[in-house]
């Protein structure tokens, strides 16, 4: 018997999250695949977006992505400037885009929440070097904590393996002088210095609460959280702030925040600093942001 023409796609990250959630994931790949038409992928790690395109035909309408916010990354970016609708069924350790836009964390409900759906919300990429934002990214003590934690301990522990291994950095962080330099949206050239950044697109950046809350991942601007201080307690407080409910981390003394429509960060003293682009450690100083397109999200 031929197989149906495939008009969704799905792709599976086996290695996302923490292991307590595979048997909810592989759920959720069980109930997408019973839907006619629907072709099933285990992701290829460092190859996701080419494997995406050889894919994509004009039959294809959706596309779904079963993974953490670097899976969803990966997908979408095959997806810029096309017509075909992203769905994510989250089942990262943070799941930040799919917080943004109020799917289930919960795997099953997220699959029945998009599947009645036919709403889709635009987001605005951005490329960094070969990489493309959908989230955002980090540079510094973030950037360094994305970097650390082995796949093992994610996989066993999650958020809170993360966390662990952000008070261990918070101790051994050097505090390297990072320079961001970019252009506002009315034209006018913009220059901060510190030692920690955030350049984000969506209000959640690490969980549940809004910490950048006039991010807007639709539009065409980049919210840039610069963190002067070399306060280690200053710093804790930061995060501490970005990820209880009701912190404003924007509200403490000695943290800049601005939106630009072009940004680049660079190390003072000409280094390397460590990079993440959409949680993942990916990248190193220089970086420069530039728009990218759209792609639509399928949201509930």
């Amino acid at each position: 018997m031929t197989s149906p023409i495939a008009s969704r796609l799905v792709f599976f990250n086996p290695s996302a999250g923490s292991a307590w959630i595979a048997e909810r994931t592989m759920r959720a790949v069980e109930l997408l695949a019973a839907v006619p038409g629907t072709h099933i992928f285990h992701t290829v790690p460092g190859s996701i977006a080419e494997q995406v395109r050889t894919h994509l035909t004009p039959a294809v309408t959706r596309v779904y992505a079963i993974g953490g916010d670097g899976t969803v990354g990966d997908v979408a970016t095959a997806l810029v400037g096309t017509k075909v609708a992203l769905g994510i069924v989250p089942c990262g350790t943070t799941n930040v885009l799919a917080r943004e836009y109020g799917i289930s964390l919960w795997t099953k409900d997220a699959v029945r929440q998009l599947e009645a759906s036919t709403t889709t919300r635009r987001l605005c990429t951005w490329k960094v070097g070969e990489h493309t934002a959908v989230l955002g990214a980090g540079v510094g003590w973030d950037a360094r904590v994305m970097w650390k934690p082995p796949t093992v301990m994610k996989r066993r522990l999650g958020r809170t393996g993360i966390a662990l291994i952000g008070l261990r950095e918070i101790v051994t962080y050097e505090f390297p002088t990072l320079v961001v330099r970019g252009m506002d949206e009315n034209g006018n050239d913009v220059t901060m210095g510190g030692t920690s950044v955030i350049l984000a697109l969506v209000k959640r950046w690490a969980g549940g609460n809004t910490g950048i809350p006039l991010a807007d991942p639709s539009d065409d601007l980049i919210d840039v959280v610069v963190l002067e201080s070399s306060s280690r307690l200053h710093l804790a407080a930061f995060w501490a702030l970005m990820t209880l409910p009701g912190g404003r981390p924007l509200s403490l003394p000695g943290v800049r925040y601005v939106q630009l429509k072009r940004v680049r960060v660079e190390s003072e003293a000409g280094r390397e600093v460590e990079a993440h682009i959409n949680g993942e450690g990916v990248a190193w100083t220089p970086l420069a942001f530039e728009p990218n397109g759209y792609v639509n999200m399928l949201v509930p």
